[in-house]
């Protein structure tokens, strides 16, 4: 249950949360690792006094700076009071024969001797040592020395203290200002959820602007900007694209309607009326279905169903099949190659054909009869590149850029008297694209067009 709830969580309170957790388990460690260490300076410390006393009651009792009696209460006053430290000097049959101020342990001397020792007593913490000392006076007998560690543990038990008591304040204040640096971080992300809120398709309008530095967040507001940009442009070519289409839809249509009820009414008696009637409708009907097809074809190839088969086949030879039906089909305009590498080329072959035969067709209907259309195919390096030319009335310089947008003609009356819908340059693009091309247009009004496609081989 608990998991769940911080699953489901704000994005902010997570970091919060996550934050507090790493600051606090670095602080435990870091605490942790102080408190150890001073722990055991202090027992390096406590081991260190403990066997100084021990050396400084050796050096008097024998005598090497100046002979103390081991019963001498004089030996004592050697040694420091505030470092509590205690001794205790006991014969072999447990006479005490000398013994600090406040000397109040229990602790039994065994034949643990010339070791220093730790002890627990009555939640004391102690340091012991027991050396043996041979007396001209008393024998064998027993020093004692006893440090107790109380005042290093009040420091390290104060320490802790605080320490937990910093601790506290810092998990806290992080927690506080980890949540308010997460919501200040995170606050563009609420500015993208509110602009996407209120996007819809009737209001593309909107754009999510982030000031400050070029970091993650702006990154990902800049990527949401594009995103709309490109659905904004998708969008309106798709709307401009339905109205075009019905646009060009009802005129067809129209006709269509027109001569219908003009064969409804005089038709009958009117042989004249009725052939003129019976063949605008076949070419309307023509046109129209003929634009259906592009239609259909563009929504395909927009919906990525069009399948692109590609195999290895000569160029060359797909060039001079082009050119020999073009012959057979127009008789009115000169058609040849100038140039014609042979070229092994993979890609899809009836495809390429109809995007040639679009571009060949707009030369034929545009270029006054007995002039030249010109189809090559040359190889340079890794690119081979097509080429179309004609000597037709060409392209006002201002619409060469148009002239690959659905529907868009130069000439609308001079197009539907050729039986042109203004889809079939789409089309040819879409498929030089589909198979990695690229087309550039030139044209020059009175003089003539050249369309050049190029391919790279090494794709």
């Amino acid at each position: 249950m608990k998991f769940s709830i911080v699953r489901n969580a704000k994005i902010s309170i997570k970091l919060t949360i996550i934050y507090a957790f790493m600051f606090s388990l670095i602080l435990l460690i870091l605490n942790a690792s102080v408190l150890y260490g001073i722990r055991n300076y202090c027992y390096s410390e406590a081991y260190k006094q403990v066997n100084d006393v021990k050396n400084i009651i050796l050096d008097n009792v024998n005598g090497k700076t100046e002979k103390i009696d081991i019963a001498d209460k004089k030996l004592l006053l050697t040694i420091p009071n505030k470092e509590n430290l205690f001794i205790k000097i006991v014969k072999q049959d447990g006479e005490i024969l000398n013994t600090s101020y406040r000397y109040n342990y229990k602790i039994k001397i065994q034949d643990n001797y010339n070791d220093i020792l730790q002890l627990e007593e009555r939640d004391r913490h102690l340091l012991f040592e027991n050396v043996k000392i041979q007396s001209n006076n008393y024998g064998t007998v027993t020093l004692q020395i006893v440090k107790d560690m109380d005042k290093e543990y009040d420091f390290l038990g104060m320490l802790f203290f605080l320490m937990t008591v910093a601790d506290l304040i810092g998990v806290i204040s992080s927690i506080i200002i980890g949540y308010i640096i997460s919501k200040k971080l995170l606050k563009p992300i609420d500015k993208i959820t509110k602009t996407a809120e209120n996007i819809s398709i009737n209001n593309l309008r909107e754009r999510i602007d982030i000031e400050g530095p070029d970091d993650e967040l702006k990154r990902l507001a800049n990527t949401f900007n594009n995103m709309i940009n490109r659905l904004q442009d998708s969008f309106y070519r798709q709307t401009q694209f339905v109205s075009d289409a019905s646009h060009e839809l009802r005129t067809p249509i129209a006709v269509i309607s027109g001569y219908a009820n003009l064969l409804d009414r005089w038709g009958k008696d009117d042989r004249s009326a009725l052939e003129k009637s019976i063949y605008a409708i076949k070419l309307e009907s023509a046109n129209m279905a003929k634009m259906i097809e592009e239609l259909l074809f563009l929504a395909k190839g927009d919906s990525g169903n069009n399948q692109i088969d590609k195999t290895d086949f000569l160029l060359n030879e797909l060039v001079n099949e082009i050119v020999m039906e073009s012959k057979l089909i127009d008789k009115e305009h000169n058609i040849f190659s100038e140039k014609n590498d042979n070229i092994s080329f993979f890609a899809d072959r009836k495809m390429i054909k109809q995007a040639l035969r679009v571009f060949i067709d707009n030369s034929i209907k545009f270029t006054p009869k007995g002039g030249n259309i010109v189809i090559n195919s040359e190889v340079h390096e890794n690119t081979v590149e097509i080429t179309i030319s004609d000597t037709g009335i060409g392209i006002p310089k201002n619409e060469i850029e148009n002239i690959f947008d659905r529907f868009y003609t130069v000439d609308k009356s001079r197009s539907r008297e050729k039986g042109g819908t203004g889809l079939g340059l789409p089309i040819a693009k879409w498929i030089i694209e589909m198979n990695k091309g690229t087309i550039d247009v030139f044209s020059e009004e009175g003089k003539g067009t050249m369309t050049s496609i190029k391919f790279n081989l090494e794709i």
